[in-house]
C-alpha cells in the first residue's frame, strides 16, 4: 500500500525489535528488499521507476527503511545520488523468507560495503539503469509491459548474458532479449565472439530462436568501431543462403542514461529510434524489433 503523499512520515527506529520492523513493512517494501538482493545496487532513482510514483514518495519511503536498518546508503564525492544496497537487517530479512541462515553483522557489512566499492560497480549500475529505463518509460503507459525472466539452461553453453528480458505490447508482439552491457573495456574482436556463443544457443535450442541479443555500447565511436567487426562476425555464424537464427540490434547510451541521472529528460525508450540492426539498414525502436526479428527470419523474404 503507498503511502498518501500529504500524510507525515514516520521515522524509523533502529532497535532491532524484529516485531517493530516488520509491522512497518508493507508489500513494496518486501519487494524493494527483493529487487536490492538482486541488483546488489540501485540509486534512488532506479527504485522509484520500479517501485514509486515521484521522486518524493521514493526519498520519504527509502530514508524510512535507511532508519529501519534495513538499508545502508552512501554517495561519492562526484555524485550526489545516494547507492542503496541491502544493510544487515534486510539481509536478515531476506535470508529469513527464503528459509538460509542470515548472515553475521560484520559479513553483512562487509557485503554492503563491498558492493558501493567493488571496481564492478560502475557495470553493475548500468545493467540496472538499462532495466530501470525500461520499467520508467512503461509506468504511466496501459499498452506495454517489461518483466525479466531467468534463463536457467544458458549455464550449458557458458553464456552469461548481463540481463534478459522481455517487453509485451497490448497487440499482442514479444520482444525477449539478452543484453550485454559494454563499458568499453574489452577489445572489440572479443566482444564479437559473444555473437557466436549466442548463435550457437539460438540453434542448439528452439525455444531461444525468437531471442534478440541487444548490446549497448558506451560511445559514438565505440559504435563505429565494433559495426564492422560484430558484422563480419554475424556473417561467419551462416551459410550464404541462410536466414539468421539470431537477430543482433546495437546502441549507445549516454554517460547520465548509463548512471540513471534525470530521467525525466531520457526519451521513450520503447520509441526511440537507437538500435542498429546487424545486417539491416536504418535505425530502429524497441517496438519495431519484434516485426523486424520476424521478416528478417522469414524463409520467404526477398534476398
Amino acid at each position: 500500500m503507498s503511502e498518501q503523499m500529504c500524510a507525515k512520515r514516520i521515522p524509523g527506529t533502529n532497535t532491532g525489535d524484529f516485531n517493530e520492523i516488520t509491522n512497518r513493512l508493507t508489500s513494496r517494501d518486501f519487494d524493494i528488499l527483493e529487487a536490492l538482493e538482486k541488483y546488489k545496487i540501485m540509486t534512488a532513482g532506479m527504485l522509484e521507476a520500479q517501485f514509486f510514483p515521484s521522486r518524493h514518495q521514493a526519498g520519504a519511503r527509502l530514508l524510512t527503511l535507511f532508519e529501519l536498518g534495513l538499508l545502508d546508503r552512501w554517495r561519492s564525492p562526484e555524485s550526489k545520488a545516494y547507492r542503496y544496497v541491502l544493510g544487515w537487517r534486510g539481509q536478515h530479512i531476506r535470508a529469513a523468507i527464503k528459509g538460509e541462515k542470515p548472515p553475521r553483522k560484520q559479513d553483512a557489512i562487509f557485503q554492503a560495503q563491498h558492493r558501493f566499492l567493488s571496481q564492478h560497480r560502475a557495470h553493475t549500475e548500468g545493467v540496472n539503469a538499462f532495466f530501470c529505463r525500461l520499467y520508467y518509460s512503461a509506468r504511466n503507459r496501459s499498452d506495454v509491459k517489461v518483466k525479466e525472466w531467468s534463463d536457467l539452461d544458458l549455464g550449458v553453453l557458458s553464456i552469461k548474458p548481463d540481463g534478459t528480458g522481455e517487453v509485451s505490447w497490448q497487440d499482442g508482439q514479444t520482444l525477449r532479449f539478452w543484453l550485454e552491457h559494454d563499458r568499453g573495456t574489452e577489445t572489440l574482436k572479443y566482444l564479437a565472439r559473444k555473437i557466436t556463443s549466442y548463435n550457437d544457443k539460438v540453434r542448439r535450442y528452439v525455444d531461444r530462436r525468437d531471442t534478440v541479443l541487444l548490446f549497448e555500447l558506451s560511445s559514438q565511436r565505440r559504435l563505429r568501431n565494433f559495426l564492422p567487426v560484430a558484422t563480419d562476425t554475424w556473417k561467419s555464424c551462416m551459410a550464404e543462403w541462410e536466414n539468421p537464427s539470431l537477430i543482433v540490434g546495437i546502441s549507445i547510451a549516454t554517460q547520465n542514461e548509463r548512471t540513471f541521472t534525470r530521467p525525466e529528460e531520457f526519451p521513450d525508450a520503447f520509441n526511440d529510434r537507437r538500435w542498429q540492426i546487424l545486417g539491416w539498414s536504418g535505425t530502429y525502436n524497441l517496438t519495431e524489433l519484434p516485426t523486424l526479428a520476424a521478416e528478417m527470419r522469414n524463409p520467404n523474404r526477398p534476398a
